[in-house]
């Protein structure tokens, strides 16, 4: 029975090596990714759980480098560029087919994210426009009810100049009647005063003219010596 050559003894125990490290590190790279989900739930939950603070996770410096993914450069170290350490991570061909396609998954759904942000925020921008114009809107029919009132107001005072110009104008042809009948009442007046001085001496002249009368009569009847 041939034995197995050594050549083909390492391939294998280098294989084995290599599938080892390559799961180690896929396991390393879940747990910190388990880590980081469960911060962000433990931030969003701290977040939410307070009303009065808006649910946007700022991340300050102090918790950048807890937000980065691990990486040691020191496992990249080459002093041998022809003899590379078994102790490097790496993965297989399928395993960095995967791990890319979930890569470029992420990549496209975060820049699809950024551009659901855009929209948001142009959303908003046109809100806002529509907002003020709205408001400029209310401000103008505003002016327009402030103008149909001072407008109203307009008539009414020109209704009620109109009235006293009513009053007025009859209050002035009360006067001037009032005038006319004095003047024709006065004439009246003097018309009569008049008929009575003529009346008055006609009486007298009728009485001279009795006595006088009278006085002949008296001298006929008298006997003359």
């Amino acid at each position: 029975m041939a034995r197995p050559s050594l050549s083909k003894n390492a391939s294998q125990r280098r294989g084995k090596t290599l599938a080892k490290k390559a799961v180690g590190a896929a396991k390393s790279a879940t747990k910190a990714a388990s880590n980081l989900t469960g911060k962000a739930k433990t931030t969003v939950q701290n977040a939410t759980s307070n009303a009065s603070i808006p649910t946007l996770n700022f991340t300050s410096p102090s918790e950048v480098e807890g937000q980065l993914p691990q990486f040691n450069p020191q496992q990249y170290q080459v002093s041998d560029p022809l003899s590379p350490p078994e102790s490097m991570p790496q993965v297989t061909q399928s395993q960095f087919v995967s791990a890319s396609r979930i890569y470029d998954g992420g990549m496209r759904a975060l820049q699809l994210t950024g551009k659901a942000f855009d929209l948001t925020r142009e959303r908003f921008v046109v809100e806002s426009k529509k907002a003020k114009t709205f408001s400029a809107g209310v401000q103008t029919a505003t002016a327009f009810e402030k103008v149909k009132g001072d407008l109203a107001d307009y008539q009414i005072q020109l209704q009620n100049n109109q009235q006293k110009n009513i009053e007025l104008g009859t209050a002035k042809l009360r006067t001037t009647t009032a005038q006319s009948i004095a003047v024709e009442t006065e004439k009246e007046l003097s018309e009569k005063l008049a008929q009575a001085q003529t009346g008055a001496e006609l009486a007298q002249l009728q009485t001279q003219e009795k006595q006088t009368k009278l006085a002949e009569f008296k001298l006929l009847l008298t006997p003359q010596v």
